[in-house]
């Protein structure tokens, strides 16, 4: 069982790195909701982004398939889950995370002194990925699969309950801030197609 509070649940939800450790080590399946690009990389070309998700996917706990979550393929991520349920015979256990903006403040003064970072960093939570985590166990509670945590139950309620402001919300919000407009766009205009970060290494 996971450590925590969170091992009992079918759905959970933390954030970053060490919220996955967590959370998702005895999961099935882990979602990485990231939404916005990082200001200041080539986010136009849109190769940031997936290569930022795939970096962090390769510092989750192993055995999980990892995909990448967004505010435009909830439902997508909610039928692969449906999927693995029916190839298992078995409830799948979700781990939702959301990636939120990295401070880099610990490692940087690791770095400085020479000294390596031995703690997973803890993000400061954004609304872009709050919201669009909430999306995520929104879908999956239509599709029945409704036993998830306190903690990602807020996360869907945060969602569900402002539902019709989140494109304004997102645009407004302090990660946007610092994007061009037509950037913030493309990440809301995000596909329903399910990408998977990393295949499962865990035995069948």
């Amino acid at each position: 069982m996971a450590a925590g509070t969170q091992g009992k649940y079918q759905v959970r939800f933390a954030w970053g790195v060490g919220g996955a450790g967590r959370i998702a080590r005895d999961a099935h399946l882990v979602v990485w909701v990231d939404v916005l690009p990082v200001p200041g990389r080539d986010a136009s070309r849109g190769t940031d982004g997936t290569a930022r998700a795939r970096a962090a996917a390769a510092l989750l706990p192993d055995g999980p398939e990892v995909v990448l979550g967004h505010l435009g393929n909830a439902t997508a991520v909610a039928g692969r889950v449906t999927r693995l349920q029916a190839e298992r015979g078995d409830r799948c256990v979700v781990a939702v995370v959301a990636a939120g903006r990295s401070t880099g403040g610990g490692a940087d003064v690791a770095d400085d002194a020479g000294e390596p970072t031995d703690t997973a960093e803890v993000p400061e939570s954004t609304v872009e990925d709050l919201l669009a985590a909430g999306a995520v166990v929104d879908a999956l509670v239509a599709a029945g699969i409704d036993h998830t945590s306190p903690e990602a139950a807020v996360a869907c309620a945060a969602y569900t309950g402002l539902r019709r402001a989140v494109r304004h919300l997102v645009s407004a919000a302090e990660g946007a801030s610092d994007l061009d407009p037509e950037t913030v766009r493309g990440a809301l205009a995000a596909g329903p197609d399910l990408v998977v970060l990393r295949e499962s290494s865990a035995a069948a």
